[in-house]
């Protein structure tokens, strides 16, 4: 439990949250939850698709104006991301409260130079940013954020939201048994967004082949859908990976952590993308705590939620071979898989659960509100 003051008065406002998926409304959702919890919060958030953010944040704005009355008026007021920094910026200004946002990294650098002149603006003129790394961090500094204004505080993860449970396996056994799929089958799982820094096409164009030859029976799953999804096909067929390589779709959570209760190996093989960065990595802390083995690359946010030896291995993002040897590592010895598996468990628990991650935001919060 936290031990903050329940009657500090607190505005949370999030445009990317559940029912959405993704890493974003992952981390809001567990956040704005235990804020919720130990504040009382006013709590103003989209679960939809983005195309009606337009609606959402005037919305958001007339909604949060309804606490203008001395007696309503929040202490302080929290973000979900960068975008949401100018709605951030002009409530500084009516409600008279300090304004802290978390920022993750792709929020910062979308191309549109009149979109990142605007964030850049309002960022520099709210009172905290919390990166959820040191990348994204340094992204801030560079756009001019005042580096006393900059706190890292890396995302959390629940430990037990990852654990398969004997139902999870049994459903993901019914999945693969469907798709004829040998739930034997040394399996290496992907999950995330099918876009191209997740590197997902790389990795079968290039390390998935030698690893076939070593391993004949080896299945690459790949869970998630996305604009890549056509480059990755054509990546299948252009190195006959077809009978390696199954495209998962969206499945429910539960099959889910099904799919990583039979898995082997867990791989996050990003690859570095001019516009377009990983704040942090958060999937790979689920893989971690889900007993699987983690192979990621050495780049970007990831280089926070992975700390070889402990809870996985980073290999540089273009090393083929590196790849190729620490999969085949993990394929090879169910010895060492377990272990690795077990430790990265053990790990995540200790140095990444969401109860720490929200206590050091509401020492943030509450330090800037007094100040």
């Amino acid at each position: 439990m936290l031990h903050y003051p329940a009657h500090m008065k607190l505005l949370c406002i999030s445009r990317k949250h559940p029912p959405s998926v993704g890493g974003m409304q992952a981390m809001n959702y567990e956040l704005i939850r235990r804020l919720a919890r130990d504040t009382d919060a006013t709590v103003i958030r989209w679960g939809g698709s983005q195309w009606f953010l337009p609606f959402f944040l005037p919305w958001a704005l007339i909604r949060s104006l309804a606490l203008l009355p001395r007696r309503r008026r929040p202490d302080a007021i929290y973000l979900g991301d960068a975008l949401l920094a100018p709605l951030g910026l002009l409530l500084k200004r009516i409600l008279g409260r300090p304004v802290a946002v978390t920022v993750h990294g792709r929020d910062l650098t979308f191309r549109f130079p009149f979109y990142r002149a605007v964030i850049g603006f309002s960022l520099r003129r709210l009172d905290r940013v919390v990166a959820v790394s040191r990348h994204t961090a340094g992204i801030c500094l560079a756009i001019g954020m005042p580096e006393e204004r900059c706190v890292v505080i890396p995302n959390g993860v629940d430990p037990a939201a990852h654990i398969p449970n004997p139902a999870d396996r049994e459903a993901a056994l019914r999945w693969l048994g469907e798709r004829g799929v040998d739930p034997g089958r040394p399996m290496v799982l992907t999950v995330g967004r099918m876009v191209k820094r997740k590197g997902i096409a790389q990795f079968i164009g290039k390390a998935l082949p030698p690893l076939a030859r070593a391993h004949p029976g080896i299945l690459y799953l790949v869970v998630g859908e996305g604009k890549e999804r056509a480059a990755i096909q054509a990546e299948i067929r252009r190195h006959a990976m077809e009978p390696h390589v199954l495209l998962a779709g969206r499945p429910p959570a539960d099959l889910v952590r099904g799919l990583m209760g039979l898995a082997s190996v867990f791989v996050m093989p990003n690859i570095p993308v001019a516009g377009d960065v990983e704040g942090f990595g958060l999937v790979a802390l689920e893989g971690g705590c889900a007993g699987l083995p983690v192979v990621a690359s050495d780049l970007e946010g990831i280089r926070d939620a992975i700390v070889p030896g402990k809870n996985g291995a980073l290999v540089t993002w273009d090393d083929t071979g590196g790849f190729v040897s620490a999969v085949g590592a993990f394929l090879s010895d169910g010895e060492i898989r377990s272990a690795a598996g077990k430790a990265a468990k053990e790990f995540n628990r200790a140095n990444f659960g969401w109860d720490a991650a929200a206590s050091r935001y509401l020492e943030v919060i509450e330090s800037m509100a007094r100040s």
